[in-house]
């Protein structure tokens, strides 16, 4: 479980990390970034904890008994600790994640909208422009409120730039 569960963060975090990427090097007008997934950098060490614990399930089961005193102390305290160090490392850890990842979006010239839910009615969704007054342009707020994807959107902006 804890290593498909692993596999499954790292895909998720490459397919987002992939998509930020092309949309940076194509200059789209608006771009998302699902802030959310930055738990996902420090998930796998709650994970391995978890699958620890199931193997000890496991393993106890098959036995028929349950470990010595001093090993299953021992097993506690290392899932207890991979448990605690994973759930604060995937809120500490997304805080900082969120911060670099705006740094580098802010490098390659684009902005943060301030009021991001009021655009994608979405939380945990951060709304990035190449220019301000995208934010409060009633065209792409009316397009957001209608349900229209980002690349929809991207495509009226560049036509009407031209």
């Amino acid at each position: 479980m804890g290593v498909g569960l692993t596999a499954l963060s790292i895909w998720i975090l490459w397919l987002n990390h992939r998509d930020y990427a092309q949309a940076i090097q194509t200059g789209v007008p608006i771009f998302l970034e699902d802030t959310g997934i930055t738990a996902l950098y420090l998930a796998p060490i709650t994970y391995l904890g978890l699958a620890l614990l199931g193997m000890c399930g496991i393993i106890v089961a098959i036995r028929g008994k349950g470990f010595t005193k001093s090993v299953g102390g021992k097993l506690n305290k290392a899932v207890t600790l991979l448990i605690i160090t994973g759930l604060f490392g995937m809120f500490f850890g997304s805080y900082t994640a969120n911060k670099l990842w705006a740094e580098h979006f802010e490098s390659q010239g684009y902005v943060e909208c301030s009021q991001p839910f009021r655009m994608t009615s979405k939380w945990f969704t951060a709304v990035w422009v190449d220019s301000i007054s995208l934010c409060d342009d009633r065209r792409v707020l009316k397009m957001f409120g209608a349900g229209k994807r980002v690349s929809y959107i991207n495509r009226i902006i560049e036509e009407s730039r031209h």
